[in-house]
């Protein structure tokens, strides 16, 4: 195992570039080519790689090495339902907000804060196990959602009635969860085409 004073760094490197979508869907990571640009020895880039395929980043197929998954129609949509399933599930009678100030969003840009909604509502159910899956469903959709204002009819506007929901009712939660959804699986195959655009025409 790496040092944690570079692994941690190492770590956070990766999967920032991997949520940002550096590399299409499908392509392979070289932990040799990631360390000489990262400038740092194999052990921590071997070590982070496994840290990530548990988190869903990242794909380890025996004989092929690490890649990074691609995100087809189905997957979106799979992943789609078990967020929506999730959100559902976590708005109970006894919903609270995590933090007495209300949410702080990190950031301004719309991915950012779509997670730190998601992450809030999820959080207040008190379940962390769910809240854990919430966030790494939004770490692995999280290029995707920079497609999602240009995509989605009404992606603003859905964005701030999720935010709202968070000092509102049950149902106010409740309906912004749906609407997010059900336009995001309206818009599927548009996704998956403005995110293959971003990437230069390459695999999503």
């Amino acid at each position: 195992m790496s040092p944690a004073h570079v692994l941690e760094p190492t770590y956070r490197r990766l999967k920032r570039a991997l949520m940002e979508g550096l590399w299409p869907g499908g392509a392979k990571l070289e932990a040799m080519r990631l360390a000489e640009d990262f400038g740092v020895s194999m052990t921590p880039v071997r070590d982070s790689l496994n840290q990530l395929v548990g988190e869903g980043l990242v794909d380890l197929t025996p004989g092929e090495g690490f890649r990074v998954p691609p995100l087809t129609e189905q997957r979106l949509r799979d992943l789609l339902d078990v967020n929506s399933a999730l959100l559902k599930t976590a708005n109970t009678a006894n919903w609270r907000l995590p933090t007495e100030d209300g949410p702080v969003f990190i950031g301004n840009e719309y991915a950012d804060r779509l997670a730190a909604a998601f992450s809030l509502l999820a959080n207040g159910s008190g379940n962390r196990v769910l809240a854990d899956i919430v966030d790494r469903i939004s770490e692995r959709l999280h290029f995707l959602r920079s497609c999602e204002p240009e995509v989605l009819p009404e992606a603003n506007g859905i964005q701030k009635q999720i935010e709202a929901g968070l000092h509102g009712s049950r149902t106010d939660r409740h309906l912004a969860v749906v609407r997010y959804h059900r336009q995001c699986q309206g818009c599927v195959p548009q996704l998956i085409n403005c995110l293959a655009r971003l990437r230069g025409g390459g695999a999503t």
